[in-house]
């Protein structure tokens, strides 16, 4: 009788058997990992069994490697080892080894989406190649190598994305992976921060909690939240309009509580960006929108406390006597004179934050200890990469929304099906808006909180793009 379940009528295993098998590999290295836990928790070769498991996990399995690389994410922690060498956990080690897979899996076992070439490896792989060729004028040649491994990691991820989603059972897997955390992550903020409201203006009111400073909280809720106003803006199909409604409101409120203004502005922007997208039946729903932004604006200027906050706060956004505006001009000064100092290859990827000298007197003495970057991801780019970096970067970008764009366009002939795809492709193109945006005033793209959504978006649209297409054949 068991024998039998195990097996179909035609003798070849199930589908349930085969998802176990599957999924085998998984609970096995949960096992590992666990026993390791317990075992070594206080030895450095808990890093050993850790690597391990994670590595059984990706070769076996690599799309719940990812699904697990997204749940985990706004858990993940900072691991210090020997030499004082750091790394978010479980992140990074997931993101090494998922990449490592996924070339093993494409060019030596022969497995893998092989039919279909990414459409923006080539500025993506002379991005990287930029990062090696600026160690040719770098004064740290360890940090400039690590720090160039580990960017080519966050990047691969877009690769890993674009081979895994494949169809919309996948795509859809990867969404309940990334919100269920992420409502229990913002939620559990949205509360503490509702506690802490007389430091609201200060990273301290992050102390303890997941998100370690209100930008990068608000331009991971931003992420999402724009995500889910495509959908429900555009799709005119049939889906849980409760549950989606739900998740609009939870996140409508997270993002409330971010107290950055490039967080601010880059929403701003993004979302003027989606509602100037044109589809039929979706102007009401538009109106709706930003009817209920306003009367949010508007109950949140006649809280006492909080509008005092919120007007000060934006009476800052172009003042050249803030003291945090004064800090940027200074940074990004400073990588101008990087660029003209080696304009071609740039001054070595990740030396800025070695260049630069922090004044506590500006930012204080609690930031001063940090090496941070020039507070804009285009002009570090150019200092650290050079004209190389910098045309790569800006290149991927382009062709970004040049797909993008097309694609949408592609979405017309699938009728119903075809606003489900148009809303999610303007959803992560409206995502991945905010993000440059915000980088334009920020450096977040090396915190995995902000990076791995950015390269993950950058691998999501190709995948959905070879998904419509699919659908399309299949409609012929």
């Amino acid at each position: 009788m068991f024998m039998r379940a195990l097996y179909s009528k035609g003798g070849n295993l199930s589908a349930g058997t085969k998802s176990f098998l599957k999924l085998a590999p998984l609970f096995l290295a949960m096992v590992i990992l666990g026993a390791a836990l317990a075992f070594y928790a206080d030895s450095p070769l808990l890093v050993i069994p850790f690597l391990g498991a994670l590595a059984l996990t990706s070769f076996a399995a690599l799309d719940y490697a990812l699904y697990l690389l997204i749940a985990f994410l706004p858990f993940s922690f900072r691991f210090i080892f020997a030499y004082g060498t750091e790394m978010q956990v479980p992140t990074e080690p997931l993101l090494a080894v998922m990449a490592l897979a996924l070339v093993l899996r494409r060019f030596v076992i022969g497995r893998g989406n092989l039919e279909i070439k990414f459409p923006f490896r080539y500025p993506l792989s002379l991005y990287a190649v930029s990062l090696w060729l600026s160690m040719i004028n770098t004064g740290r040649l360890y940090s400039s190598a690590k720090g160039s491994l580990r960017a080519i990691a966050y990047m691969s991820l877009a690769f890993v994305v674009f081979n895994v989603i494949t169809d919309r059972r996948r795509l859809k897997w990867l969404f309940i992976a990334a919100i269920v955390p992420a409502v229990v992550a913002v939620g559990w903020t949205v509360i503490f921060l509702a506690d802490r409201l007389e430091v609201w203006s200060s990273s301290s009111a992050y102390t303890g909690l997941l998100f370690t400073s209100y930008s990068h909280y608000g331009a991971f809720v931003a992420v999402i939240l724009l995500i889910l106003l495509g959908r429900s803006i555009f799709d005119r199909g049939t889906y849980d309009r409760v549950i989606w409604t739900i998740l609009l409101g939870i996140f409508s409120i997270g993002i409330c509580f971010s107290f950055s203004r490039g967080v601010w502005l880059s929403f701003i922007a993004a979302a003027g960006f989606m509602l100037l997208q044109r589809t039929e039946g979706t102007q009401n729903r538009k109106i709706l929108i930003i009817g209920g932004a306003v009367a949010l604006l508007l109950f949140l200027l006649n809280m006492p406390h909080i509008s005092g906050l919120i007007t000060t706060r934006v009476s800052t956004i172009f003042s050249f006597g803030y003291g945090a505006n004064k800090e940027r001009l200074l940074r990004w000064g400073t990588a101008v004179v990087m660029f003209l100092r080696h304009p071609i290859l740039g001054c070595g990827y990740g030396t800025f934050a070695f260049t630069f000298v922090n004044d506590p007197a500006r930012i204080g003495t609690h930031l001063a200890q940090y090496k941070m970057g020039a507070h804009n991801e285009y002009l570090q780019a150019l200092a650290e990469t050079g004209l190389i970096g910098f045309s790569a970067w800006m290149w991927m970008i382009i062709s970004f929304f040049r797909y993008g764009f097309r694609l949408v366009s592609r979405c017309s002939t699938l009728e119903s099906r075809g606003s489900f795809y148009r809303s999610i492709i303007i959803g992560v193109m409206a995502a991945e808006l905010s993000l440059l945006v915000h980088f334009l005033v920020n450096n977040l793209i090396q915190a995995d909180i902000v990076g791995v959504p950015f390269w993950l978006l950058m691998g999501l649209l190709p995948a959905i793009g070879n998904i419509v297409e699919k659908d399309l054949r299949h409609k012929t």
